[in-house]
This record gives structure tokens, C-alpha cells and sequence, in this order.
């Protein structure tokens, strides 16, 4: 995956002065500075990352078992694309661009109802790539041609990121608490439901991820078994977690809310 490098670095470097420039704009006073410090704390995270999972050496060590691949998916869609939709990118790319160029990319978004990213067009996307390279065609597809293999971590970063933002969004506002949990739950069934298929498939699934494990005297079956393992815990145990703290949360800010009693009327039990 070292054609990643290839893509990423000159897109950050011309994407750095902007960025830069926007962190400056932002600077307004020190509680703007200490959430601003958080944010990009959390973007360097999860760049850093993202390029670590899928370059040389641990990317070569995690492709030749399914399960390592597997595990691979999981750290850039649970770990580095949060921790990217925390660092709000756009918003201080935005902030460093000259007026003229703002005003057309503000004016862009919104011709693009898209970029808005509701939750459910996130949440499609996201379960649409979960499936979709997954499938015996893709994935083969993937393992054989480095390219598509590009492609398929693209895929995933960027489906994933639009699932987090549109779920911080829904966080962030705490009448719609109890949507945002159920915005996560409902990532269950189908993660649940691929991990299934891949666990209990009675034969291997894709036949060149099971050619270049039995080269490499991996049983495929089992590999396979143990990816599906890897998809379903993991993945359901850390989205149940994460739905029931956001609706703890809520119930617990609607407990905190002050309530504003009406006041008694004069003369009332005189």
C-alpha cells in the first residue's frame, strides 16, 4: 500500500498552508485556542493513523490473513475516521481560504445537498461499502490489483468519516439525544449480519484471498471464520457500547435540564 503515500502526502502538502492559515483565523480567544488545540490533536491522530495501518511495514504484515485485513478495515473506520470527523477539517480549511474562494466553495456546498451529510444517506453509504467489499467480486478484486486495493481503503475512510460526522452532529444537538443512539444501534444488524455469513460459510468465500492463504500454508476456512469473528464482536460490541452512553447521556442532561415552573398567581391559596 505504499501507493497511498503516493496520493496522500502531495495532497496534504498543498492542503497544509490553507489549513495553517485557517488555524490562525480561528485563534480568537483562549477557550477557541483549547478546543482548537483538541481538534487538531485529534485530526493528527487520526491522519497518523490512517497512513500507519496502510503503509509498510504493518499494512504488508496485515494483508496476507483475512483476519488481519479484517482488523485492518476496523481501525480505519472505528479509530481513524472519528478521530478525523473530531478534528473538523473542512471548517478550518475553510476559515484559510481567501474570500473569493470561500464564498464559491460555500456557495458549492450548497448546490450539493450531500455535503450536508444527513445521517441517512451517511449511514446507506456506510453499510452500502461495509457490504459491497465484502462480497466475493471486490474483495478478490481488491487482493489481486492494488489500485482497487487504493480504492477500497478510500472507500472506507470516506463512507466512515461521513457516518461519524453526521453522528457528532446528531450528538451535538441534545434534543435529537435518543436519534443519535439509534442512529448507532442501527449499524448492528447488518454488521452483524455480514460477520454471520463470513463465521459460518460452510467453504472459503473468496477464492484469491484463499489461494494466497493456502500458499502461505494458512487454512482459508478457518482465516475466513476468524475475519467474520473479528467483523461481528468487535464491530457490534463497540457500537451497542456507544449507543447506550450517548443515550445515558441524554437521560442524563434531560435529568440535569432545569425546569421552569410557572409562576403562582397572586392571591392563589389566600
Amino acid at each position: 500500500m505504499t501507493d497511498i503515500l503516493l496520493y496522500t502526502l502531495p495532497l496534504l502538502v498543498l492542503l497544509a498552508p490553507t489549513y495553517l492559515a485557517g488555524l490562525r483565523a480561528l485563534h480568537v480567544h483562549p477557550q477557541g485556542r483549547r478546543q482548537q488545540r483538541r481538534r487538531v490533536a485529534c485530526l493528527l491522530a487520526g491522519v497518523v493513523t490512517l497512513v500507519v495501518i496502510t503503509i509498510p511495514p504493518i499494512g504488508e504484515r496485515l494483508e496476507p490473513r483475512m483476519w488481519t485485513h479484517m482488523t485492518q478495515h476496523l481501525v480505519i473506520m472505528m479509530v481513524a475516521a472519528p478521530l478525523i470527523a473530531l478534528g473538523r477539517p473542512g471548517q478550518v480549511l475553510l476559515a484559510g481560504m481567501a474570500p473569493l474562494w470561500r464564498r464559491r466553495m460555500v456557495r458549492f456546498a450548497h448546490r450539493l445537498p450531500g455535503l450536508g451529510v444527513a445521517a441517512p444517506a451517511a449511514w446507506v453509504a456506510y453499510v452500502a461499502a461495509l457490504w459491497i467489499w465484502h462480497m466475493p467480486g471486490p474483495y478478490d478484486a481488491a487482493v489481486r490489483h492494488e489500485p482497487v486495493h487504493l480504492l477500497e481503503h478510500v472507500t472506507f475512510a470516506v463512507t466512515s468519516w461521513l457516518f461519524w460526522v453526521a453522528l457528532i452532529r446528531l450528538a451535538s444537538d441534545q434534543r435529537r439525544g435518543p436519534i443519535g443512539a439509534l442512529y448507532v444501534a442501527s449499524v448492528v444488524p447488518p454488521g452483524a449480519a455480514l460477520g454471520a455469513v463470513l463465521t459460518f460459510a460452510p467453504r472459503p468465500l473468496f477464492p484469491a484471498q484463499a489461494e494466497d492463504a493456502a500458499a502461505r500454508s494458512i487454512d482459508p476456512l478457518l482465516d475466513q471464520r476468524i475475519a467474520g469473528l473479528v467483523m461481528w464482536i468487535p464491530l457490534d460490541m463497540a457500537f451497542l457500547g456507544l449507543a447506550i452512553w450517548l443515550f445515558a447521556r441524554w437521560w442524563q442532561r434531560a435529568q440535569d435540564a432545569p425546569t421552569h415552573l410557572p409562576a403562582e398567581p397572586a392571591g392563589v391559596g389566600r
